[in-house]
């Protein structure tokens, strides 16, 4: 029984370091959260194929799913000022920066396009909203 116990617990770490692990280039800092998030991923991925193999949903409304629990709403802080706008009725997040001093008139933009062929994502994903606040 023992030994069953100990087998079991060796295969199940040998296993979760296989999956977890990912070649990924020396130069890059802090590896293993990239490691870690390409396995969260993944593995959502396949958990996304189990359900439309068994029939309880489609792969791609599982992902949908997925994205509607990452949604937030883009709030201002002391640093970046968040207006939300329509632009010809195209939905629009901007993230200005509150600049002081000589710079202040010189703004910085990034221009993100959202290319998800119209089924997963948005601007209001809690990964875009860090990128924008923190540039």
């Amino acid at each position: 029984m023992r030994l069953g116990s100990i087998i079991l617990f060796v295969a199940l770490c040998s296993f979760t370091a296989y999956y977890v692990y990912e070649p990924i280039p020396e130069n890059i800092e802090e590896r293993w959260k990239l490691m870690l998030t390409n396995s969260f991923f993944r593995t959502l991925s396949h958990l996304a194929d189990l359900c439309e193999s068994v029939g309880v949903k489609d792969y791609m409304d599982v992902m949908y799913v997925i994205t509607l629990l990452e949604k937030i709403v883009p709030v201002s802080d002391e640093h970046v000022k968040v207006t939300e706008e329509n632009f010809d009725g195209v939905e629009v997040v901007l993230y200005q920066p509150k600049q002081q001093g000589e710079d202040a008139d010189l703004k910085r933009a990034v221009i993100y396009m959202h290319g998800g062929g119209w089924c997963l994502g948005s601007s209001r994903r809690l990964l875009i909203f860090l990128i924008f606040a923190f540039i």
